[in-house]
């Protein structure tokens, strides 16, 4: 039986502004590091939208996407106070004006392409 984690659920967390080149990168180094072979058919880092490229793993294709798809805590600090002098009041005591919600981040995730002939 197979082991290594499905390229479906390689999931790369890469923030938006460190881009698809570096998300394709991560991707791709998280696979093999699972133990894929990878080969990349086409990369489309500098091209508008989500897309990173294709990659072909042991004959079938996936495409590479950088999109919102993975879930970060994010602070919310009273208006007019910096997040770093909020923790610090929190942390000494002084204050509990920090409240913590949800929001979706970007990653890099494969998606198969799957030929419906």
């Amino acid at each position: 039986m197979d082991n290594r984690t499905d390229p479906v659920e390689i999931i790369a967390r890469v923030s938006e502004n460190q881009g698809k080149q570096r998300a394709l990168e991560v991707w791709l180094y998280k696979a093999h590091k699972e133990g894929w072979p990878v080969i990349v058919d086409s990369s489309s880092v500098d091209q508008p939208g989500n897309d990173c490229g294709v990659v072909a793993i042991e004959g079938l294709k996936y495409r590479i996407r950088h999109t919102k798809r993975v879930r970060r805590r994010v602070a919310i600090v009273p208006a007019g106070q910096h997040l770093i002098a909020a923790a610090v009041d929190s942390a000494t005591g002084r204050s509990d004006g920090i409240t913590w919600t949800w929001e979706f981040d970007h990653a890099a995730w494969a998606e198969p392409m799957i030929d419906d002939h």
